[in-house]
């Protein structure tokens, strides 16, 4: 994987971003860390794992971290999931310029956060507001 390649080496460039923001990109809609271990002190990247299960439209509902899913419309994780799929695409040059991924990310976003996504579109009624939901989400980041 030339991404890591790169690392080891210290070649960091915009694309060797876009990868790493695709990698927090999947921490986010997954609820997993980059790199977990597995049995006999092996490690399992999160890109290896979740691509073969991203590329499958139908299994991502199964994989989706359980605290995001029913905050989200699905339609939409979607979009995430594609985006994240894109940005870490194994050669550099078919990742996206960090400038479109953003682009396609602010649609996403609600109004109140400077977005142009209306919360009311998706969220059911008995759902609390936007601003008392990310009260604490920095605990979800870190866990």
């Amino acid at each position: 994987m030339k991404t890591w390649d790169n690392l080891m080496v210290g070649k960091l460039t915009d694309k060797s971003d876009v990868y790493a923001y695709g990698v927090v990109l999947l921490e986010l809609l997954l609820g997993r860390k980059p790199v977990e271990k597995l049995a006999q002190a092996r490690c399992q990247s999160l890109v290896t794992w979740a691509m073969p299960q991203l590329t499958d439209r139908s299994k991502l509902p199964n994989i989706i971290d359980p605290v995001i899913k029913d905050t989200m419309d699905l339609k939409h994780l979607y979009q995430v999931a594609a985006v994240a799929v894109l940005c870490v695409q194994p050669e550099p040059s078919y990742r996206p310029l960090i400038t479109d991924v953003l682009h396609s990310l602010i649609p996403l976003v609600p109004v109140e956060l400077g977005g142009t996504l209306r919360v009311s579109q998706f969220i059911p009624q008995d759902t609390p507001p936007v601003s008392s939901r990310l009260q604490g989400s920095d605990k979800l980041v870190t866990q």
